[in-house]
């Protein structure tokens, strides 16, 4: 059987050298085919290949390494797995780093929409996750700031849901979404006079839009009793 070289490796895929007697483990995270490079995972060298359902026990010696495609004495193949988030995290700060603008975008949008859906299913803490993360990407991505508020109100986490949409009006100074989402948190966390202030506001920024009117009219009757 021919022995795998980088041609046959895809992402994911777990392979090895070996050097006196020490295995060196390497997890490809993709192939650069341009600049002809590998972006792996690194593994501290083990003495001894390990079970493949032990792989995930493997210590780590560099998330991201960046190392010419042939630059591996006769690598082989030990597994192909899926990559994870975790898999990613060196890569993701690389190209951050190196201000790859498509990739952080391609990432962040793939973040942004498994949330998304993570949401419909009622899976709020991972869409929190996944959110999270196209953030870290792209700090002023102020959509994913507003949605990851929405899971949090969602599970009625509303001084967290509240900070959010106050770092999504630092974007996006004249959202009306992000002012009257406050003015509702503070409605639902029974302050109703930062609500007001709130509803206040959002009935300024669109007033023709009902909402803040009727939250505004429900929220002085609470202040009344």
């Amino acid at each position: 059987m021919e022995t795998p070289n980088h041609t046959t490796f895809e992402a994911g895929a777990i392979f090895y050298t070996e050097k006196e007697g020490k295995f060196s483990l390497f997890q490809l995270i993709k192939h650069d085919v341009e600049f002809k490079t590998y972006h792996v995972k690194v593994y501290t060298p083990v003495d001894a290949l390990p079970q493949i359902e032990n792989l995930d026990k493997l210590e780590i010696m560099a998330y991201h390494a960046p190392i010419d495609e042939n630059g591996f004495e006769n690598p082989k193949l030990l597994a192909n797995s899926e990559l994870k988030d975790d898999d990613l995290i060196g890569y993701l700060e690389y190209i951050k780093q190196t201000a790859n603008i498509d990739e952080v975008i391609q990432y962040a949008s793939k973040y942004y929409e498994e949330a998304y859906q993570l949401g419909n299913q009622k899976e709020h803490e991972q869409a929190i996750a996944k959110y999270s993360k196209a953030i870290q990407l792209i700090p002023n991505f102020f959509e994913a700031i507003d949605n990851r508020a929405f899971s949090k109100m969602d599970l009625g986490r509303w001084e967290d849901a509240i900070a959010d949409f106050k770092l999504s009006l630092a974007t996006n100074p004249d959202s009306f979404l992000a002012v009257f989402s406050i003015g509702e948190c503070y409605f639902k966390a029974a302050e109703y006079a930062k609500a007001k202030e709130y509803f206040e506001q959002a009935a300024v920024l669109d007033p023709e839009h009902e909402l803040p009117k009727q939250f505004l009219a429900k929220t002085l009757e609470q202040m009344k009793s």
